[in-house]
């Protein structure tokens, strides 16, 4: 079952919302009916420097066919391996880029991790969780404003649709999944007794 997309809040939001309400006033219904709403993702990833811009729900349905490309560029860049991404994470990430300021792009860093990849970087770093919402899909770290890096951070705690992490490291980057709602900034643990950071 598809969901309803949230009305957005922000001021670029309104002034869409606005002209669209203005068109639809003069415009025909075949014509209102050839422009259906979208959800457009526009990213690009910092590690490998490929870029995606993607409608990944229109009509009121998510759009099967794009979930390939999806995956694979969200996908474990030390072995390419992928995994179906939660529709849930993409849902989080469009709203907060809706409610964000920035016209930047959603610059990512880590999407998928294979068990593997995981478990390799949890014995380097006390800032990967053992069980992370990264092995499910469900999770992405990213940025946007490189002039202010917390940025993303707060409009996803304000969200509480997940975790939301603040990692104001040498490379800043926020943490977002879709797990139960929990927020930290490092070098705070991820989620106290059960991190899944």
């Amino acid at each position: 079952m598809s969901k309803k997309p949230p009305i957005p809040t922000t001021r670029r939001s309104l002034l869409k919302i606005g002209a669209l309400a203005t068109t639809a006033l003069v415009t025909p219904a075949i014509v209102q009916a050839a422009a259906p709403y979208k959800r457009t993702l526009r990213m690009h990833n910092l590690n490998s420097g490929e870029r995606l811009t993607i409608t990944y729900w229109a009509d009121g349905e998510y759009q099967s066919a794009t979930f390939s490309a999806i995956n694979w560029f969200m996908r474990d860049l030390r072995n390419h391996q992928t995994i179906q991404m939660s529709t849930d994470l993409l849902d989080l990430m469009w709203d907060i880029d809706q409610l964000t300021p920035s016209n930047a792009p959603l610059y990512t860093m880590s999407g998928y991790r294979s068990p593997e990849t995981n478990a390799k970087l949890a014995a380097r770093s006390e800032g990967v969780a053992e069980n992370s919402f990264h092995m499910q899909g469900m999770a992405m770290d990213l940025t946007q404003n490189f002039n202010n890096p917390g940025e993303l951070f707060y409009v996803a705690k304000a969200l509480g649709r997940g975790g939301a992490g603040f990692y104001p490291t040498r490379r800043p980057f926020v943490h977002i999944d879709v797990g139960p709602p929990a927020t930290w900034v490092y070098p705070e643990p991820g989620r106290g007794d059960d991190p899944t950071s």
